[in-house]
């Protein structure tokens, strides 16, 4: 059935909804208007009967998409730790580079897709006919395969051979034309080969496999495989060029340790895409100071009591300057050295160097050296106490199972300056020199923090010549 509604002058856009007449049902008559006594009466009891009727919740079935390819977890997983062997954009550049020197034509690679599918498919994927070199990488007795579409390996020989590229047959490439395309993949792996990881076995050309059939028993049929494809242009010709490779090749050469490269690669994924973090925020945490306590004394923590600081690295209490840790979330994949000084009565923060991977607290000039020494960076639990029990001490909860083993397990207790929101797009953007407006003053309070989480707020004071928080708002 379709509604449209009537012209209602310019400027009205019309709007067709398409309705399933089965589904509706016949909607009932208004009850007769009466007219209303003047005294206000308790209405009387209506009868079942002229109740509107229930849904009947029975009558739904969730909706489910049919046709959806299943994937493992293991594919799951392989896809995510295989993000290196990805070409990016500076890799395909240099490749096509490479092609369009040894060609004298306009060439373009462009990443189309990465799947992990079960080796049973590996027909799905290939041609038949069609060009298949095989590559043997370093000394692993694996092997991968790489198909150019045939169109497309038809037009890269006749460029080499003096053509013009033209469109030809789709009939399997003689001997010469298979050895001239091995030719041009011998030129993509002397482009490939240096950009790649150190630790990574090297691929060199290994032969050229005639039909899907000798692929498929070279490879074998053990595990998921992983398949790139990329979308190539080589003058006005167009074509698809497809890297198989086994999960067992896979796992055997991805490298065992991050190398620097990685890490490179990995940094430059993250600025080239750091305008879709833009609406992703956390917290920069700027942290002066360290404490230790016991999940005992972290519940039985209450007003007015006073956490003793191990070291501390600025003076917000007297206003002077100092040093701080800039932290984003828990901290654990690395934190920003900075300067803490104040400006127009507020404090600020400049960033003097980047430490990636590293854990640690600030620790003052003046004590460096003399603090007591982390034995080992715990990953603190988090804790769960009811609110009838929220303060008291655990040795009054009678609780017999385990949990009494926790008691004495040290928490790290972090002494925060200040904290202000930043979205990950500003944390990409952080370098060296830059001055960061941490909104808080000299005198305000500071918090304590457990793995970024905020568990108390207090003021510094002095304790028989150390250096305290003393707890004027727990949290909630």
């Amino acid at each position: 059935m379709s509604l449209e509604p009537e012209d209602e002058g310019p400027g009205v856009h019309e709007r067709t909804m398409l309705v399933d007449l089965r589904q509706l049902k016949p909607v009932r008559p208004p009850p007769e208007k009466t007219e209303r006594p003047e005294k206000v009466e308790r209405p009387e009891k209506v009868e079942r009967s002229e109740r509107p009727e229930r849904v009947d919740r029975s009558a739904w079935r969730p909706f489910t998409f049919k046709g959806l390819e299943k994937v493992s977890r293991a594919q799951g997983l392989l896809a995510e730790r295989l993000r290196w062997l990805t070409p990016n954009a500076g890799t395909l550049g240099a490749v096509s580079a490479r092609l369009k020197g040894l060609f004298d034509a306009e060439v373009r690679l462009s990443l189309e897709s990465v799947q992990v599918r079960p080796m049973a498919e590996l027909r799905r994927f290939l041609g038949d006919p069609t060009f298949l070199a095989v590559l043997a990488p370093g000394a692993l007795q694996g092997r991968a395969v790489l198909e150019v579409e045939l169109s497309l390996a038809h037009t890269a020989v006749d460029l080499l051979l003096g053509g013009a590229g033209e469109t030809v047959g789709l009939r399997p490439l003689t001997d010469i034309e298979e050895g001239v395309m091995g030719y041009v993949i011998l030129e993509v792996l002397r482009v490939l080969v240096p950009a790649m990881q150190a630790g990574v076995p090297r691929p060199r050309l290994d032969g050229v496999a005639r039909g899907v059939d000798e692929v498929s028993a070279r490879l074998g049929d053990d595990g998921p495989m992983l398949t790139v494809h990329l979308n190539a242009t080589l003058g006005p010709h167009g074509g698809m060029v497809r890297l198989v490779v086994p999960s067992a090749v896979l796992e055997a050469a991805e490298p065992a340790v991050q190398s620097a490269q990685r890490r490179a690669l990995a940094k430059a994924d993250l600025a080239a895409h750091a305008g879709r973090l833009s609406a992703v925020r956390s917290w920069l945490r700027a942290e002066i100071g360290t404490a230790e306590l016991t999940t005992s004394d972290l519940a039985s923590l209450r007003v007015k009591d006073v956490v003793l600081v191990d070291v501390l690295s600025a003076r917000p209490d007297r206003g002077e300057s100092g040093t701080a840790q800039l932290r984003v979330g828990a901290g654990r994949a690395g934190h920003a050295e900075a300067e803490v000084f104040v400006d127009d009565g507020r404090y600020k923060a400049r960033i003097t160097g980047i430490i990636p991977g590293e854990s640690g607290n600030p620790r003052s000039a003046t004590e460096e050296g003399g603090g007591r020494e982390q034995e080992e960076d715990f990953t603190n639990p988090e804790l769960d106490v009811p609110p009838e029990l929220e303060g008291a001490p655990l040795d009054d909860v009678n609780k017999p199972d385990g949990s009494d083993l926790l008691g004495d397990v040290p928490l790290q207790i972090a002494v925060e300056l200040a904290r202000i929101p930043v979205t990950a797009e500003q944390v990409v953007g952080m370098r060296a020199g830059q001055v960061i407006e941490l909104s808080r003053g000299p005198g305000e309070p500071v918090e304590l923090s457990i793995n970024g989480k905020v568990v108390a707020r207090g003021e510094l004071v002095e304790m028989e010549g150390q250096l305290g928080v003393r707890v004027t708002t727990l949290a909630s």
